[in-house]
């Protein structure tokens, strides 16, 4: 009587909520066709006098449409159905939620509570470090020991008393994790290098990626760090906004010039790129093929489907292949050739192990599209040549497509050459992070994908004592207030769940957790 759904973090979820929305509309245009095309062919068998056979294929997917739209309105019920967003007390975690309530509401989804979880207590003590450590320790022996992980260069970023926000905040953070040769080793070797940071989600990623972009330019690199999340935190870590898909200039409070930018991808306009490549000149194109063919009844049937539109709305998941794509195809650029070190900030594993195996997908399909749409065009030119005696142009949709194929194979050639890229793992201390750490190195080892490098963030360090505690309770106080005071956050039922002294894993430990939490 009761299903709860642990869903990904923030990106994928907003693609799981318009998932059923994308098949709707794909299942009301593939059943249009078919039923087009079925009369057609019930026209044709007509002609010679024989009886048509009931369309059994239109019937399934309209069942299945019927399912669909039963999701739809499952996720809308406010009665059945109830959305409760979990975070963390850090601004970065805040303003991630602010973002995600308002896709919520404009997506119709109930949402009633908030869950700000890992709030240190005042009566948080010594003990808890003690407890803290004893557990972190039990993870760093797994990440040390791990098969997967072993070769790696492991580093290990402490858990700072504030939060890592803005330049100064990076600057010292990067002084805290790119030392004793760290930086020295990735950066070493001529010409533009790349580097990829990608892990679970809440492990800091975001810092880690950023403090490396401000480590570059301090370096006198030319920095460009770009973010292909979903749910974009760039802005909020670098405190300015570098949304808008270009990028946009990152200025030092200490003055000088500092050769750092930041650029969130624009995945709006990534999509709008796709829905211009593949359907090209749309339902016109299409409509005048079929008239020059002279396919007369069938195109009558056809010509007012709008087959363009089919590839309107892209499946979720393209647009992270395509933001790739798009920062090759402005780093070919001259006007961005001044770029020598470009930092990913990728979203959590499962979108960043799809955004390293969508290029060969892409690839794939767009070939197969090419060569389709090519011989169409090529029978359409001959017909109309037949009648005209002129020459044939290539079709704009192929030369798009085959332009798109281009920036794909670019990005996988990236991905997977050594001496320019660089993945780097980033995980915390805790027996959840780890396993899931061993199989992102595992899956990009499987890819062919360059790994040398293990950074294990949030690590406590022994000398941690009350004043840590006291700086941390403050910082995290400072992010609640801002809840409180947000115009939708604060309309929310806020739950607060306490850092607790151990890793909350197997069900005593769940239930005694959901006794602190749901009480």
């Amino acid at each position: 009587s009761r299903i709860v759904f642990d869903t990904a973090p923030t990106g994928h979820t907003l693609r799981l909520l318009t998932l059923p929305d994308f098949v709707d509309a794909s299942l009301t245009k593939v059943i249009r066709l078919r039923k087009k095309l079925s009369g057609a062919a019930d026209a044709v068998r007509g002609l010679f006098g024989v009886a048509g056979n009931q369309d059994e294929v239109v019937a399934k997917l309209e069942k299945m449409q019927e399912r669909i739209r039963g999701v739809k309105a499952l996720f809308r019920d406010e009665s059945q159905t109830e959305f409760i967003i979990a975070t963390i007390p850090t601004q970065l975690g805040i303003n991630e939620s602010r973002r995600l309530l308002g896709t919520l509401r404009e997506e119709g989804i109930p949402c009633r509570r908030l869950i700000v979880n890992q709030v240190i207590t005042p009566s948080t003590g010594p003990a808890f470090l003690k407890l803290r450590l004893k557990d972190q320790a039990a993870a760093l022996q797994l990440l040390d020991s791990d098969p997967a992980l072993t070769g790696l260069n492991h580093v290990r970023a402490p858990l700072v008393d504030v939060e890592v926000r803005g330049l100064p905040a990076l600057q010292y953070f990067g002084s805290v994790v790119w030392k004793d040769g760290v930086f020295e080793k990735i950066n070493a070797g001529a010409g533009r290098k790349y580097f990829m940071l990608g892990g679970k989600g809440g492990v800091g990623k975001t810092s880690c990626s950023s403090s490396l972009a401000v480590r570059c330019a301090q370096e006198g690199h030319s920095t460009l760090v770009v973010s292909t999340d979903p749910a974009h935190s760039l802005s909020d870590s670098l405190d300015v906004d570098v949304s808008g898909g270009l990028p946009v200039k990152v200025e030092s409070p200490f003055g000088g010039d500092l050769p750092l930018y930041g650029m969130q991808i624009d995945l709006e306009q990534a999509r709008a790129e796709l829905r211009a490549a593949v359907a090209g000149g749309g339902t016109s194109g299409l409509n005048d093929f079929l008239d020059n063919l002279g396919l007369g009844m069938l195109a009558d049937q056809l010509k007012d489907l709008d087959l363009g539109q089919l590839m309107d709305t892209p499946p979720p998941g393209v647009d992270e292949a395509i933001a790739i794509s798009k920062v090759v195809q402005f780093l070919d650029s001259p006007d961005y050739a001044h770029f020598d070190r470009i930092i990913f900030d990728t979203a959590p594993t499962g979108h960043t192990l799809r955004l390293l195996t969508l290029p060969d997908f892409m690839d794939k399909g767009l070939g197969k599209m090419v060569m389709l749409r090519a011989k169409l065009g090529a029978a359409a030119g001959a017909v109309k040549n037949f009648f005209t005696g002129g020459k044939g142009e290539q079709d704009p949709a192929v030369k798009a497509m085959e332009a798109l194929r281009g920036r794909m194979d670019a990005a996988r050639s990236l991905f997977h050459d050594a001496t320019k890229t660089q993945f780097v793992i980033v995980t915390i201390p805790t027996l959840m992070a780890a396993a899931e750490s061993a199989r992102l190195a595992s899956s990009l080892r499987q890819e062919g994908i360059p790994l040398e490098t293990l950074i294990v963030n949030q690590v406590i360090r022994e000398e941690a004592g009350e004043k840590f505690l006291a700086a941390r309770i403050a910082d995290q106080q400072r992010a609640l207030q801002v809840v409180r005071d947000d115009p939708g956050l604060g309309q929310l039922q806020l739950i607060t769940g306490p850092l607790f002294d151990l890793e909350v894993r197997g069900v005593p430990a769940l239930q005694y957790f959901g006794s602190m939490v749901w009480k």
